[in-house]
C-alpha cells in the first residue's frame, strides 16, 4: 500500500516523545511491507502493522509500542 507521506511525520513525531535524538524527518522507501524512515538524526525501520494502525487509527498505537519501536532507532 502507498501511504501519504504525514503517516511517516507522525511517526516521527510520536517516536521522538521517547527518544529526542530521532530529529525530524527527511525520507521513507517501503518496499515488501517493511518502511524504512530516514531522520535528520539516523534511520528507523517500522513493520507493516505499526503503518496500518498509524493510517486508520493512531490510538491503537499503545505508548509501549511506540517506546519499543523508538528504542530501536539507528543514529548515523
Amino acid at each position: 500500500m502507498k501511504y501519504p507521506v504525514f503517516i511517516f511525520h507522525e511517526l516521527v513525531l510520536r517516536f521522538s516523545d521517547f527518544n529526542r535524538s530521532i530529529g525530524r524527518y527527511i525520507s521513507s522507501t517501503v518496499e515488501n511491507g517493511e518502511c524504512l524512515i530516514r531522520t535528520t538524526g539516523g534511520k528507523i525501520s517500522i513493520g507493516p502493522g505499526l503503518l496500518e494502525k498509524q493510517y486508520n487509527d493512531p490510538k491503537q498505537i499503545s505508548s509501549d509500542e511506540l517506546r519499543q519501536q523508538a528504542s530501536m532507532f539507528k543514529m548515523e
